[in-house]
């Protein structure tokens, strides 16, 4: 997150394991690394954190990984952060900026003959115009 901070970043907890049979003690482990990183993200403020439910309903038979359910919750979350990250980008309002006044700058006013007649200042190299020849392309 610290090499990062011209990147949007965003995290999720990690998912709690059904599938071990001692799975309350390393449930307990994973809460805490989940708090861990909500104080984390916090600290930079080009990360979020979406915080899902790790409710056992939503994970497979197996425990190890989310079923049907589990997963259109996790798209939802998703789809509902970015709807409202770039609905905040839409509600800025612009930046209007003056109209440019001609009678206030005297240097603007030139005729016509003048402009027809300004002599370019480049130090560019300019080509030499192309000639018409005498090829089948060019017959009018």
């Amino acid at each position: 997150m610290t090499n990062s901070k011209h990147t949007n970043t965003l995290l999720m907890n990690i998912p709690f394991r059904y599938d071990i049979p001692n799975s309350y003690s390393a449930n307990k482990h994973i809460s805490a690394v989940n708090r861990k990183l909500q104080k984390l993200v916090k600290i930079f403020r080009h990360t979020n954190f979406i915080g899902s439910k790790n409710d056992r309903k939503l994970f497979t038979k197996h425990g190890l990984h989310r079923n049907k359910l589990g997963k259109q919750l996790v798209t939802l979350q998703l789809t509902h952060f970015l709807l409202n990250t770039f609905d905040q980008n839409r509600i800025q309002h612009p930046i209007f900026l003056r109209w440019y006044e001609t009678d206030e700058d005297n240097n603007l006013h030139c005729t016509l003959e003048q402009v027809n007649t300004c002599n370019r200042n480049s130090s560019r190299n300019r080509k030499m115009p192309v000639t018409r020849s005498n090829d089948f392309l060019w017959l009018i």
